[in-house]
């Protein structure tokens, strides 16, 4: 499984209108960057977030098809969050769920101009961050929710309890956002 590192003529990686990603046609995981957002290592995500859905998978959570994941700058998830949430300004994630014949299909947008200031907040590579957000919203499309503080304190320990079994420990519960 390889990330899809692609652009357009542009310079930003984009589907119709600048909507969420679309999937790579072999890919379960596929994440398109951004010009200027190639500063974390995209198959080591991708590969990290194929491990979490087998995880996901074994321990009997709806199926996951596909996770196609969009790296963009502020500007454009402003732009989105506005169009899709009704709120202004950037965020870290955005989440789109569809039911499938293989599974959900998840599409993610992920902020990695926020990425970047929470991990040098934090002192950890972008990747992380990043593979972060992609757990998050996977988590999202399976129904979890982070709007009250008990159902943000279990989702983000879900998070960290993924991420510990795939290696690479935990990312929110150190101060990550998401």
């Amino acid at each position: 499984m390889d990330a899809e590192h692609s652009a357009d003529e542009g310079g930003q990686s984009s589907t119709s209108e600048g909507e969420p990603p679309e999937p790579g046609p072999e890919d379960r995981v596929t994440i398109r960057l951004a010009t200027g957002a190639a500063s974390f290592d995209a198959d080591w995500v991708a590969s990290r977030l194929e491990s979490v859905l087998e995880i996901l998978g074994n321990e009997g959570a709806t199926t996951i098809g596909r996770v196609a994941i969009r790296v963009v700058d502020d500007a454009e998830m402003d732009r989105l969050h506005q169009k899709h949430s009704g709120i202004a300004g950037t965020t870290d994630v955005l989440t789109f769920v569809e039911d499938e014949p293989e599974g959900l299909g998840v599409d993610l947008v992920a902020c990695i101009d926020e990425a970047r200031r929470r991990a040098d907040d934090l002192g950890h590579d972008v990747g992380r961050e990043i593979l972060l957000y992609a757990v998050h919203g996977v988590l999202h499309g399976l129904g979890h929710d982070d709007h009250d503080p008990d159902a943000h304190a279990r989702m983000h320990a879900e998070e960290d309890r993924l991420l510990e079994l795939v290696g690479v420990g935990p990312v929110y519960g150190r101060g990550g956002g998401a």
